[in-house]
């Protein structure tokens, strides 16, 4: 792990932890000022290189890379996703967009990736990808598994090219651990339907709630992620083979290769 130091800042009403990495970058909660620049991140990076993405296409569609990004813009406004900022440019060159999930009270109540998928993607492989993500969930029942009934699920990871093999979303992670238990005590930060922009004002602004995670959740998806949980400790509860998973008569498994042949759902307690 790159050295680190941590101080408080405060913004939003909130307080934000900030890591400054070897005096090049530092690591902050999500905020207006750094949003576009995180989704920048997504599409350019995320989009493009993450194994799912390729599975299903979602590189070779631009429709479906902009829904997509609605679902980021929807998750940030749970205030608990992340980003890493070259100190020197201010430019955001990494992103952990976190989404707090919440035990369904009603068995006929639809898991939020679910109901995204049917509602708002029109497009095959946005469709296809956030199905895929919904169908992993739902195989291993973590909430029941450590009878909770609220996470902080790492939803999507990703660093610019240029800025990888510096441990940033392995340290992007970390932060989300740390950050996922001070939601205990109450909100660390905030961001606004309004500061998402224009282009995102259908979304429903967040309600307060009074629950706050009890575990950390992530379908890791790569070599890299399935590293970086083994190197934080998180336990692997499923993997699951992308063969089992087709897009236009294909399966992932063919697009992405032989490297890596399967996914994880890992979780990791916070107490």
């Amino acid at each position: 792990m790159e050295s680190f130091t941590t101080e408080c800042v405060y913004k939003n009403s909130g307080v934000i932890t900030v890591y400054f990495i070897q005096g090049k970058y530092r690591i902050e909660s999500l905020s207006g000022a750094t949003f576009s620049g995180a989704l920048e991140v997504i599409r350019v990076a995320f989009c493009q290189d993450e194994s799912v993405c390729i599975g299903c296409e979602v590189n070779e569609n631009p429709v479906a890379i902009e829904e997509l990004l609605e679902l980021c813009a929807d998750a940030a406004l749970d205030a608990v996703s992340l980003v890493a900022v070259e100190i020197e440019t201010g430019e955001v060159v990494a992103v952990a967009f976190n989404k707090i999930q919440v035990a369904a009270t009603d068995t006929s109540e639809r898991a939020f990736f679910e109901t995204f998928a049917k509602e708002r993607c029109t497009q095959g492989p946005s469709r296809s990808l956030v199905e895929f993500m919904a169908d992993v969930d739902a195989r291993c029942n973590l909430f029941e598994k450590y009878a909770v009934d609220c996470s902080l699920e790492i939803m999507f990871l990703a660093t610019k090219r240029e800025h990888r093999r510096r441990k940033l979303a392995q340290l992007l992670c970390k932060v989300a651990l740390d950050l996922a238990k001070k939601l205990k005590d109450g909100p660390v930060s905030k961001i606004t339907l309004e500061e998402l922009g224009s282009k995102y004002s259908m979304l429903k602004p967040r309600s307060p709630t009074t629950k706050y995670p009890k575990i950390c959740q992530a379908i890791w998806t790569s070599e890299g992620t399935q590293r970086i949980g083994k190197n934080l400790n998180f336990i692997v509860h499923l993997t699951v083979p992308f063969k089992e998973f087709m897009y236009e008569g294909k399966s992932y498994a063919e697009r992405i290769g032989s490297v890596p042949s399967f996914c994880e759902v890992v979780a990791k307690p916070l107490y």
